[in-house]
């Protein structure tokens, strides 16, 4: 029996090696932009309400003790910092973040159009991909607030009620709590792998929505249990031999790039101010000091870039390549014979 998830290994390989070569500048720049976001599945007791009333034929205190001071009851205004502001700020950090998401699946959806035509686009292809991004984003959101809703809920249960349940059914909810969770996490973790290594690409090639790639994707996940489970196995193992060989080469290169800047650092910071409490003593060596800084960070990302574009695109390929082995009507990545070069690359 051939298994597919393996005889992928050395086609994602061919079929990246086409995709990246010759290297043009325009198109690992607009490659460099897409891996920048796309990565490789009853109410309390308040303390302060509890207060001791004292009795109307109790003694009168002395003259001189200090009356009893009562501390204030909380409130917005006496917040040191102003409630709404910081509402806004949460609802700013928010909104951001489901921006990155949403451009993310944008541009995930950008990349697979770019690895069916071999051509790198960015503009054309987002904009057309745009509404195919929004329902896939509302899908992933639908399924994470599936999955943690039944413990939000449980967990506020729990925290807000002082029922004692007992320790039989305390054991019986931790004993089910221990078989559930596993199984909803597999679940979840299914879902959306599949969402993400294998629907969305039905999607582009079929230019439909989210249900109606997994109605087209699921007989031929049902068909070949097998090798899908295969595919995880070496999926799996695929990402652990790229993370490590990638972190040993981030690793000397970050280390090469820290120490030049390190040295560029001392011989400003030694050689114009004297020292490094002088330079940061003053605004000018404060401000210098930074811009090394930041050109150190921003060469290190520059320099990794190239190694992240490497990756994504073999992660794809490979991905796309067991895709199309498991039905060929779905193959999306072109066949590579050598015989075409790469079309037009314009934003």
């Amino acid at each position: 029996m051939r298994w597919y998830a393996v005889e992928s290994i050395d086609e994602a390989v061919d079929a990246a090696r086409s995709f990246l070569l010759p290297v043009e500048a325009g198109r690992w720049l607009r490659l460099a932009l897409i891996a920048l976001f796309v990565g490789v599945g009853g109410g309390g007791t308040s303390m302060l309400s509890n207060s001791v009333s004292v009795p109307a034929n109790m003694p009168a205190e002395p003259a001189s003790q200090q009356p009893i001071v009562t501390p204030p009851e909380p409130s917005l205004e006496a917040l040191p910092v102003d409630p709404i502001l910081v509402a806004m700020v949460i609802g700013a950090v928010v909104l951001v973040v489901l921006g990155l998401l949403l451009l993310s699946e944008t541009l995930r959806l950008v990349l697979y159009d770019a690895l069916r035509t071999d051509t790198v686009r960015i503009r054309g292809p987002a904009r057309r991909r745009f509404g195919q991004a929004v329902r896939l984003f509302s899908f992933k959101l639908a399924v994470n607030v599936a999955f943690a809703l039944p413990f939000v809920v449980v967990g506020a249960a729990i925290a807000l009620t002082s029922v004692d349940i007992g320790r039989t059914l305390l054991l019986a909810g931790v004993l089910l709590a221990a078989v559930v969770v596993p199984l909803s996490f597999i679940g979840y973790l299914i879902v959306m792998r599949v969402t993400t290594e294998f629907v969305t690409p039905v999607m582009v090639l079929t230019d439909s929505g989210v249900i109606a790639g997994w109605r087209r994707f699921w007989p031929v996940l049902r068909a070949d249990l097998a090798q899908f489970g295969v595919y995880i196995v070496i999926h799996f193992l695929l990402l652990l031999a790229i993370s490590i060989g990638q972190s040993i080469i981030m690793v000397v290169l970050l280390g090469i790039i820290g120490t030049v800047g390190l040295l560029v650092g001392l011989l400003v910071v030694l050689g114009v101010f004297g020292g490094l409490n002088a330079a940061l003593a003053s605004t000018v060596g404060t401000i210098v000091v930074g811009v090394i800084v930041l050109l150190t960070v921003l060469l290190a990302v520059v320099v990794s870039l190239p190694i992240k574009i490497v990756v994504l695109t073999y992660v794809f390929s490979y991905e796309l390549s067991v895709l199309g082995a498991a039905d060929e009507e779905l193959r999306l990545l072109p066949t590579v014979d050598g015989s075409e070069g790469h079309s037009g690359s314009t934003v």
